[in-house]
């Protein structure tokens, strides 16, 4: 047996679809010039109104500090003390929780610092400061009443009443010694 080659090219399928895209593409014109007709609106009722102006303003936290009185008209003496006042003004407009730090302390005798305490109260007035009066306490250096000693409302002010006290043991080697100290007051926004 032998085989006889083919005198024809291969067998091609035959093309029953041509339609198809001529008529896809004239549905697609004709749709689209529809569309094109009724473009104009697309009328929905509906209204809009404005509110009036109004304005936000942010508060302040501010404060003013006035002068420590002198504390250095008395000597103090194993057990004494001394006292001063200084004013402190919220002058912000929201409630400060306030606090008192030492945040400077030197002394011609290092010694000394381990033996000064130093007490803060808030007095009506500073005749009203007075020794041993109740509030905050701590070794001089280091002093601090925390971040919420007291709460200063929006334009109040206060008074602070510092009492300096001399160990009643404190040695020898502390005598004559000058402290220079420095208190800084913070006030801190009030969480609402």
């Amino acid at each position: 047996m032998t085989a006889t080659p083919r005198t024809t090219g291969r067998h091609r399928a035959t093309r029953r679809h041509r339609w198809v895209w001529p008529v896809a593409l004239g549905l697609v014109v004709a749709v689209g010039t529809a569309l094109l007709g009724t473009g104009g609106t697309y009328a929905l009722w509906n209204g809009t109104a404005s509110t009036a102006a109004t304005s936000v303003r942010s508060a302040t936290a501010t404060i003013t500090v006035g002068t420590l009185s002198s504390m250095n008209t008395t000597v103090l003496g194993p057990g004494t003390s001394t006292r001063g006042t200084f004013t402190v003004r919220n002058t912000g407009s929201i409630p400060l929780s306030m606090r008192v730090a030492t945040t400077s302390a030197t002394s011609s005798s290092t010694a000394a610092l381990g033996e000064l305490t130093l007490r803060l109260a808030t007095v009506s007035s500073a005749a009203d400061c007075a020794a041993g009066l109740a509030g905050a306490s701590g070794r001089l250096a280091t002093f601090d009443t925390g971040s919420s000693s007291f709460t200063l409302p929006a334009g109040a002010s206060g008074v602070g009443c510092v009492e300096v006290v001399l160990d009643a043991d404190a040695p020898q080697s502390v005598a004559g010694a000058t402290t220079d100290f420095t208190l800084t007051v913070t006030g801190t926004q009030v969480s609402a």
